[in-house]
């Protein structure tokens, strides 16, 4: 009798329908994946075999497989809903024991690590002190403790120097000369020939003083005498006079002989001067005006032409403010930049506390204290910032500054200390990175999620709580990083929905339904021929 038969088509149409119904319960759980039955017939096999005109006795589940196909991604406004976009599970930990997920509805649990709602927490591959991301896999935790502040070391000026620009306190060069004292009268007397007078200090046209300057006269016959000037840098010319006769006298001094100063008038009374032996003196003397550029001074504006500020940080994380400050000198493309830190100078390279930058015809930098660029980077003296934190060793990084026309222009300040922070948010990217973001502005790499896949999804054995474990039948899991060896990317702000399509499970049920009534038809047939048998006489 069929009675059997039909009673495993019954039972297999039972299991299908509560296989459907739990597909459709879950329609709405995160990461979940659907399940599918797949049916085999039944048949009475002996060791030989089974007869070529055997029935068969009914249908068995075969199995009952999950398909890991793609669910639906929605967004949200958390950072921790994670969702895997592609092949791949996020790998969990519960106390040691390792499964695997695709819900990805994360949050922080009082102890600082990523967990889901089941309190088993998110593993990832560590970073180290530095950031660096290494092979070490561990329980992702977000750190909420301060991190601790880092002395400024380097300071990076991008900007431009204005070409043309003018120069502060500019210099005045030397043109006059005072031979001796005011109402004296001086002998040139030809048999002391030739006589010198000086020494005496200069300024050239760019404010340099040349020290050790003289002027030598020399009987050229009578009362005619020629000057000269010697012990001075470059070249001159030379002047003539007749003493009694001409009120003055001139030369021409050229600071730097073939350089890009223009010559220089210097120009003296000769009027006092006498001739032979009578009174006066033999020995002269001669002093000069003109004067250098102008000190350097902070508290003065008109001393330099522009500066700049930012703020930097000691050992402590104590914020300081850093000014550097840039004055032009006469020198074509020359420029003096002086470092405060507070109101403690930082020496540079010069002897005047400035670092001495000089640029080309082009406006890029050619030399810093005499020193040819690259490399761009000056170190200067350490100083005590008086906070209790230990020195402060800084450098300057003129790598990307410039003299050009169109004034004073800063594109970026930039330091590499930082003082104190918290843990503000967190951001994840595609590839799994965490970055954690502090109150100091600082970022900081904590760790990168790991993804697992396995040869066969489908042989994973179910845990519940939409995790899976890993089976033999699953093979060995594959970590990596997302984005890596066929993994799928994260998306962090969005889940996973279930991969459940209503419309096919609702047919599906349908499907079932018939099943089950054709066989309970079958048991019902088989009855009423069954009865016919017993009522024969």
């Amino acid at each position: 009798m069929p009675f059997r038969t039909a009673l495993s088509g019954l039972n297999a149409a039972s299991s299908e329908l509560r296989m459907i119904g739990n597909n459709v319960a879950n329609a709405g759980t995160n990461g979940f994946k659907k399940s599918t039955i797949q049916f085999a017939d039944v048949f009475a096999v002996s060791n030989l075999g089974t007869a070529s005109d055997a029935i068969g006795s009914g249908v068995r589940v075969a199995s009952v497989t999950q398909q890991f196909s793609q669910g639906n991604v929605e967004f949200s406004d958390n950072v921790l809903d994670l969702a895997v976009s592609g092949q791949g599970f996020f790998r969990i930990n519960d106390g040691g024991a390792i499964s695997y997920t695709r819900a990805g509805a994360f949050e922080v649990d009082r102890e600082g690590f990523i967990v889901n709602s089941a309190s088993q927490r998110l593993t990832g591959f560590m970073a180290d002190d530095l950031g660096n991301v290494t092979g070490a896999l561990g329980d992702i935790r977000l750190d909420s403790s301060d991190i601790a502040p880092l002395a400024t070391g380097r300071i990076g000026l991008s900007l431009n120097l204005n070409a043309g620009a003018a120069v502060p306190a500019e210099p005045v060069p030397s043109s006059v000369i005072q031979l001796g004292s005011a109402g004296a009268n001086l002998v040139l007397d030809p048999a002391d020939s030739p006589v010198m007078a000086g020494p005496m200090d200069l300024v050239d046209n760019f404010g340099n003083p040349v020290a050790g300057a003289q002027l030598q006269f020399t009987n050229t016959g009578g009362n005619n005498w020629d000057v000269s000037l010697v012990g001075a840098t470059g070249t001159s010319t030379v002047g003539s006079f007749e003493v009694g006769v001409d009120a003055s006298a001139s030369l021409s001094w050229n600071p730097d002989g073939a350089g890009p100063q223009s010559p220089i008038d210097l120009t003296f009374d000769v009027s006092a001067i006498v001739a032979g032996s009578g009174p006066g003196t033999s020995d002269l003397t001669a002093s000069v005006n003109g004067t250098v550029q102008g000190p350097f001074d902070r508290l003065d504006a008109t001393t330099y032409n522009n500066s700049t500020s930012l703020t930097i940080y000691d050992s402590l994380g104590t914020p300081q403010l850093a000014t550097v400050y840039y004055r032009r000198t006469a020198e074509p493309n020359q420029w003096e930049s002086y470092l405060y830190v507070g109101d403690q100078a930082v020496a540079g390279g010069q002897a005047n506390g400035s670092d001495l930058l000089q640029f080309n015809a082009d406006g890029a930098l050619t030399s810093i204290n005499g020193t040819p660029t690259p490399p761009n980077i000056v170190a200067l003296d350490s100083i005590d910032p008086g906070t209790g934190a230990g020195p402060m060793t800084l450098s300057l990084d003129y790598g990307a500054i410039s003299q050009w026309g169109g004034g004073f222009n800063v594109v970026e300040l930039s330091q590499d200390g930082y003082t104190t922070g918290r843990l503000n948010s967190i951001d994840i990217d595609s590839s799994g990175i965490v970055f954690a973001r502090f109150t100091n502005g600082q970022t900081r790499t904590l760790a990168q999620i790991a993804l697992t896949n396995f040869a066969n999804p489908q042989g994973l054995s179910q845990l519940g709580d939409t995790s899976w474990g890993e089976s033999f039948e699953s093979g060995p899991p594959l970590v990596a990083a997302p984005g890596s060896s066929g993994l799928g990317l994260v998306q962090s702000g969005a889940l996973e929905g279930s991969n459940v399509d209503l419309t096919e499970q609702l047919v599906r049920m349908i499907t079932s339904q018939r099943n089950f009534q054709a066989n309970a038809q079958v048991i019902s047939t088989a009855d009423t021929i069954t009865q016919s048998i017993i009522n024969l006489r």
